[in-house]
């Protein structure tokens, strides 16, 4: 039980402009401004929300959205007092990808996630900073909404003497906004899916409209 608690035509040309411009959003920070609401019934009840930001921009082509939210887990149990239970969440999104097809499809081939490299991902960090503890090999699962890649894992210790660990992250996509979270929580897998599913669905409540719609931040 897991304790709670992203042949050249002119549509071409533009893409490849716009992919241009996107790949310097990254280096703006991000306002700091609260999630709106629908972004922050994506955290689960019961996580306590530690920091959080959201930001919208406007550029020639659309709009892009940034959220991010971390959280940790209330009476989390840990072997080490610097590492352990926690909770992290990134929406993004861009909408001028969807001004037609061929530039979705686009954007798909160029975000195309890769889940086998996921997976060894975060076998290998949990090998560096988790000693004498014994990991299961990273497993994918395709959901309804969604899909996760996780690790489980045994950390046994007096202050978690069940020793049961699992780390997990989660990748959703609806047009070219994706939904990324990622979390290490004590518990199985098996808790930390159910965990994974009730995102998802919350996910696809978002409305992205609406969303995208909201007024441009400032900083």
């Amino acid at each position: 039980m897991i304790v709670i608690k992203k042949i050249v035509s002119v549509s071409t040309v533009g893409a490849l402009l716009l992919a241009a411009t996107i790949t310097c959003l990254p280096q703006m920070a991000w306002a700091g401004k609260e999630v709106p609401a629908s972004v922050a019934a994506l955290l689960p009840a019961g996580l306590k929300r530690d920091t959080q930001s959201f930001d919208i921009l406007e550029h020639e082509f659309g709009k892009v959205i940034g959220a991010q939210i971390h959280a940790g887990f209330p009476g989390a149990l840990t072997c080490d007092f610097t590492v352990g239970p926690d909770f992290n969440l990134e929406l993004k999104g861009d909408n001028a990808w969807e001004s037609d097809p061929e530039q979705l499809a686009m954007w798909e081939q160029m975000n195309a996630p890769d889940f086998e490299a996921d997976g060894k991902s975060l076998s290998d960090r949990l090998k560096v900073h988790i000693k004498g503890s014994t990991f299961d090999t990273p497993r994918y699962e395709q959901l309804p909404n969604g899909h996760v890649t996780y690790v489980d894992f045994t950390w046994k210790c007096d202050k978690n003497p069940g020793g049961e660990n699992v780390l997990l992250s989660g990748y959703a996509r609806r047009g070219s906004t994706v939904l990324t979270f990622e979390f290490w929580a004590n518990g199985t897998s098996k808790d930390a899916i159910v965990l994974a599913k009730e995102i998802f669905a919350q996910f696809e409540k978002v409305d992205l409209a609406e969303l995208y719609g909201l007024p441009v931040t400032t900083n």
